[in-house]
C-alpha cells in the first residue's frame, strides 16, 4: 500500500510550504495542485445561497435565544460537529426524524461556501486560542486524516484558515507532517499532519496529556485521533470525566456522536423542547452482542409490526446499516446480520467491534423527484461554537444513490456522499437555496427548525454528559 505521505500529503506540504493566494484555494485549481478532480466539488459549493442561508441562521438564532436553547455552560465541551436528519413524508408541517451526530471530523466541508466555512473553522480556531491561552511555549496541534485521503483539499483549506488567524493575533506556525518534524522549531504554534495509522502508533497518555514521540499534544482536531488512541485510563476519563483530559480535543464528546442510540438518548432528555422544533421519535433499542441483537430484531417485528433499520456502532458511509423488513423470515435475520457485520470489517478490518449495534424503527420518509425517479434524501447540518454558542451554519441535502421502490435495497436509503463502498459521489448533493428549497419540498420555517434541533441536540449532549453515558436501561424499547 502507497503511504499517504508519499503522495497526497507531501503535495499538501508542498503547498503550504508557499504563500497560498485566494485563487490557489479556488476547488479546481487546488484540485489541480493535489492531482484531484474538484469539478463537481465546485458545483456543489455553487449551489448553495449564502443569503438564503443567512436569513434562517438569523431567524434560528432569535428563536434559540428566547430560552437560551443553544447556550452551554462549558466551552471546552464542543468545537465543531453536525447532524444528520430524514423528513417525514408528511404534505403539511414537516418532521424531522434524527439520523446521527457526528464529531469533529468532519468531511465535506469544502461544499460549504467561504464565509460559512469561516464561522465553521472559527469553531475550530476556538480549541487552539484556548491552548494558548492556557499554555506556556509551543502548542502542538494534531491533525489526523484518512490514509490516502481523497477529501484532502479540505484540510488545505480549514489548516490554510487557521494559519492566517493564528498568524494575524501574533503568533508564529510551522507544518511539519510525521516524517519531516523538526522538534527543535521554534514555532509558538506547530501543526503535525499525519495519517491516522502512524498516530495510533505514536501517541501515548500520561499525566493527563496526550504525548506524541514523548512531546505533550495541545490539541487534536479530528476525533478521529482519539478514537485511534489504545489506552485504558485514557478510555475511562472519555467515558466518565473528559474534562480531566489537559489536551483539547476537537471533539471529546465521541463516545456519543459514535453511538447512534446514545444519540437519541440525548434527543429524548430534551423531548419537548425538540418536538416544538419538529422533531419526531421512533423506536429504539440497543443491543450488545449477536445474540442479543437477533433476539430484540424478532421480538420487535413480532410485537410492533413495523420494519427496523441495524447499525453498528462507530460506521460511517452506511456500512453495516441493513433493514430487517416486517415481514422477513426470522431464519433469515442471522444472514442479514451477518452481511451487515461483514461489510462493517469490509470498511475498518476486524480490529474494530461493530458492536453494540443501534435498532432503529423504519420510518416512512419524504420522496423528492430527482433525474427521472422517486429518492429518499436527508439534510446535514454543520454546526460550530463560538463562545458559549452553539451556531448552526449551513449544510446539504444528501440524495440517496438508488431509485426508491419498496426500501428493500440499502441503495434506496443510504445518503452518503462517500457511499458505503468508498465513491465519492458529489453529484447527489444538493446546496441549501430558495431554489434548491422546492425541490426538496422544505419551506422557509423548515429549515429554521432544522437548525434548531440540531444546536438543542449538541447543548443537549454537552450538558447531560455523564448521564447519557451512563444510560443502561436497554431491555426497554425507547419510544
Amino acid at each position: 500500500m502507497i503511504r499517504l505521505e508519499e503522495n497526497l500529503l507531501t503535495k499538501f506540504l508542498k503547498l503550504m510550504s508557499k504563500d497560498i493566494s485566494e485563487s490557489d484555494l479556488e476547488l479546481v485549481p487546488l484540485g489541480r495542485s493535489l492531482g484531484l478532480d474538484l469539478i463537481s466539488f465546485s458545483e456543489l459549493r455553487a449551489s448553495q445561497e449564502d443569503n438564503f442561508i443567512d436569513r434562517v441562521r438569523k431567524e434560528a438564532l432569535k428563536r434559540l435565544a428566547k430560552r437560551k436553547d443553544n447556550v452551554v455552560g462549558n466551552n471546552y465541551s464542543f468545537y465543531a460537529g453536525s447532524i444528520d436528519f430524514m423528513v417525514s413524508n408528511e404534505s403539511e408541517s414537516k418532521k424531522f426524524y434524527l439520523l446521527e451526530t457526528n464529531g469533529g471530523s468532519n468531511r465535506g466541508l469544502s461544499i460549504l461556501t467561504k464565509k460559512q466555512q469561516a464561522l465553521l473553522y472559527d469553531g475550530y480556531f476556538e480549541s487552539i486560542s484556548q491552548a494558548i491561552e492556557g499554555g506556556k511555549g509551543k502548542i502542538l496541534v494534531l491533525v489526523g486524516v484518512p490514509i490516502n485521503d481523497g477529501l484532502i483539499h479540505e484540510k488545505v483549506i480549514m489548516v490554510e484558515y487557521l494559519r492566517k488567524k493564528i498568524k494575524s493575533k501574533g503568533y508564529s506556525l510551522k507544518i511539519f507532517n510525521s516524517d519531516n518534524y523538526d522538534k527543535e522549531h521554534k514555532a509558538k504554534v506547530v501543526f503535525i499532519i499525519s495519517d491516522y495509522k502512524q498516530l495510533s502508533q505514536a501517541l501515548t497518555f500520561s499525566n493527563g496529556w496526550v504525548w506524541y514521540l514523548g512531546e505533550r499534544v495541545n490539541v487534536l482536531i479530528g476525533d478521529g485521533i482519539a478514537r485511534r488512541l489504545y489506552d485504558k485510563n485514557f478510555d475511562e476519563l472519555i467515558r466518565k470525566d473528559f474534562r480531566r483530559i489537559n489536551t483539547l480535543i476537537v471533539n471529546p464528546i465521541f463516545r456519543i456522536t459514535d453511538d447512534k442510540s446514545l444519540t437519541y438518548v440525548s434527543s429524548f432528555l430534551n423531548k419537548n423542547v425538540l418536538k416544538e422544533y419538529g422533531l419526531a421519535y421512533l423506536h429504539f433499542t440497543k443491543a450488545y452482542n449477536e445474540k442479543e441483537l437477533i433476539l430484540k430484531a424478532k421480538y420487535l417485528i413480532k410485537n410492533y409490526n413495523k420494519s427496523f433499520i441495524i447499525k453498528p456502532s462507530g460506521g460511517s458511509g452506511g456500512a453495516g446499516v441493513i433493514p430487517i423488513l416486517k415481514d422477513e423470515k426470522p431464519k433469515r435475520i442471522k444472514e442479514i446480520i451477518k452481511e451487515s457485520k461483514e461489510e462493517f470489517f469490509a470498511k475498518f478490518s476486524r480490529n474494530r467491534e461493530p458492536f453494540p449495534y443501534t435498532i432503529q424503527e423504519k420510518a416512512d420518509f419524504s420522496l423528492i423527484n430527482w433525474e427521472g425517479g422517486l429518492h429518499t434524501f436527508d439534510l446535514r447540518i454543520y454546526l460550530a461554537q463560538s463562545n458559549n454558542l452553539i451556531i448552526p451554519i449551513g449544510g446539504l441535502a444528501r440524495i440517496a444513490r438508488g431509485t426508491f421502490v419498496k426500501g428493500l435495497n440499502k441503495q434506496e436509503f443510504v445518503v452518503n456522499l462517500s457511499g458505503y463502498d468508498g465513491k465519492i459521489e458529489v453529484n447527489r448533493g444538493v446546496g441549501f437555496s430558495e431554489k434548491n428549497s422546492r425541490l426538496l419540498d422544505l419551506t422557509f420555517e423548515d429549515f429554521v427548525n432544522a437548525f434548531c434541533i440540531g444546536s438543542v441536540i449538541f447543548k443537549t449532549i454537552i450538558e447531560n454528559y455523564n448521564k447519557i453515558m451512563e444510560f443502561s436501561d436497554w431491555d426497554k424499547i425507547i419510544s
